[in-house]
């Protein structure tokens, strides 16, 4: 399954709770970077998203603590094919992605994201933002832009643009 998991595309999930999530994830001291479309709203582009991306540390104690917040968020695996699979520290490396729902929202778990550095390279020039009391560590526009160029959906083509006009207009000011 390395890789080529089959990718859900069309999600009905519950409304997305970004905090809730992010909370459990800091409650179980779960070390990641914060990408897609989220990373991309904290770099100034506007637009929606329905689901938080994230990159784990790949060492085994941090997949661990990672499967326990899922699971204590109620997550069950999307990815088709794969809906009965039980969430646990093995199964998270054995796809480049994981898409799963939970009651506060998607989650998807990528591992070896297209144009993405190596997960300590992503941490070290990731921006720390704070929200209420967590600190959320979130790829750096460059990496972030790299890797939208990288997945090259239409999507990811428009928020490179939105990203690039902003730096545009902020280099103006």
């Amino acid at each position: 399954m390395r890789g080529g998991a089959l990718l859900v595309t069309d999600r009905r999930a519950h409304p997305l709770d970004a905090q809730r999530i992010l909370e459990a994830l800091a409650r179980h001291e779960v070390n990641f970077v914060l990408v897609g479309g989220m990373a991309a709203q904290t770099h100034g582009n506007t637009r929606m998203t329905n689901d938080v991306d994230v990159i784990p540390q790949p060492d085994p104690l941090n997949l661990a603590r990672l499967a326990e917040a899922l699971r204590a968020l109620g997550a069950r695996v999307l990815n088709t094919g794969h809906e009965d699979t039980e969430i646990d520290a093995t199964m998270l490396p054995r796809a480049t992605i994981w898409q799963l729902a939970t009651p506060h929202g998607d989650i998807d778990v990528l591992h070896k994201a297209p144009g993405a550095a190596p997960y300590d390279q992503l941490r070290e020039r990731a921006l720390v933002i704070t929200l209420d009391d967590l600190r959320i560590p979130v790829v750096g526009r460059d990496d972030l832009i790299r890797m939208k160029l990288a997945r090259g959906r239409p999507v990811d083509r428009a928020d490179v643009a939105a990203l690039t006009d902003f730096e545009a207009d902020s280099s103006r000011d």
